[in-house]
């Protein structure tokens, strides 16, 4: 099982529950001897290509943040906060503060690089190395929360035999189809792409209401410490037509992007830009269950259904199952019994052969 999630790079949430407890890496106890963990990262070409050269072939290569050799931390003269008068106890999408880099940073070029084929060559690389036999291995994969939008365009790249779901988002396409559910047509302009939200305490409240306060107080505490990033602004991240315009035309008017990447033509490089917005025609090989929980904060029933209705004619097959009462993340263990537990009836079923 391969899981991921761009917007909280930080995997030892899949090996540890707050409580101590073991995380959904492993699922359940019956779910040992079939899925082993693979803590995939976009952030974990780092490493990989500082070993093996990668960096060549990856888009926007020499700005890359894998590949820009820091060697300290990113301080407060890197970037700048605004605040946006909106409260992050409100929606999954909105944060009180925002951190933007400052205009001729290393940093603010780092994150202009993260472009989608960025995203989706980290995760193909670190899959390579986690994976050595593609061939007798059965992958599943598992985009938690914002995962999904790197996952589905990664199938051209690096098929897998099914998609598991659990609070999973959907492909650029679906994102901006679900924002205009209610008539609403300007989100589809969030098109900040230097942006990042600073995770506050009204924020970490929406996520955890049903949680027990001293569990609360204890996984905030634990929060403050641990290594955590959201590897570009929500917008970008999740593939959003506007957000995916600025970045492009931000790197076409740079004086860092490649010469390789500029040969071919505007068009040609928006084109790429675009291309993992859409779902890949690798697909409809590939059959996808969707597990949504009835309280998700994050990606309700609607939304959920609302992307199946997008996606659904080019999968293999597509299926939405629904546990009452779950919430957006698996906090305790006994959530992740439950999320793990029917995962291995579907595959014991034969959904995924």
């Amino acid at each position: 099982m391969v899981g991921g999630e761009p917007g909280s790079e930080y995997a030892l949430d899949f090996v540890s529950t707050i409580e101590g407890k073991e995380g959904p890496r492993c699922g359940s106890p019956s779910a040992e001897s079939l899925l082993s963990p693979s803590l995939a990262s976009a952030a974990g070409i780092s490493s990989h290509e500082a070993k093996t050269g990668h960096g060549k072939a990856c888009p926007s290569a020499n700005a890359c943040p894998c590949s820009a050799g820091r060697k300290k931390r990113i301080g407060e003269s890197d970037y700048e906060v605004k605040h946006s008068g909106l409260s992050g106890n409100v929606s999954a999408g909105f944060s009180a503060v925002y951190r933007f880099p400052r205009k001729g940073t290393a940093l603010e070029k780092q994150m202009l690089a993260a472009t989608p084929r960025v995203f989706v060559e980290g995760y193909r690389l670190a899959l390579a190395k986690a994976i050595p036999d593609r061939q007798s291995s059965l992958v599943l994969f598992w985009g938690m929360s914002t995962g999904g939008a790197s996952l589905y365009p990664l199938a051209k790249y690096y098929t897998p035999d099914g998609y598991l779901g659990w609070g999973t988002s959907s492909t650029g396409l679906a994102y901006v189809n679900g924002r205009t559910l209610d008539g609403n047509f300007n989100d589809i302009y969030e098109h900040s792409a230097l942006r990042v939200r600073e995770r506050g305490l009204d924020d970490f409240e929406f996520y955890t209401k049903n949680i027990d306060s001293e569990i609360r107080a204890k996984w905030w505490q634990a929060a403050q410490k641990d290594p955590r990033f959201k590897s570009t602004e929500d917008a970008a991240m999740q593939f959003g037509a506007a957000a995916l315009t600025e970045q492009g035309l931000r790197l076409w008017q740079s004086d860092f992007l490649p010469a390789a990447d500029r040969k071919p033509g505007l068009a040609a490089f928006m084109q790429a830009m675009f291309e993992p917005s859409y779902p890949p025609a690798e697909l409809k090989k590939v059959p996808i269950l969707d597990l949504n929980g009835t309280n998700d904060e994050a990606l309700p029933p609607r939304t959920v259904d609302a992307n199946r209705k997008v996606m659904e004619p080019y999968a293999k097959k597509y299926r939405v199952g629904r546990i009452e009462g779950l919430h957006h993340y698996l906090f305790t263990q006994d959530s992740i019994k439950i999320v793990g537990s029917t995962w291995m009836r579907y595959i014991n079923s034969g959904y995924f052969d």
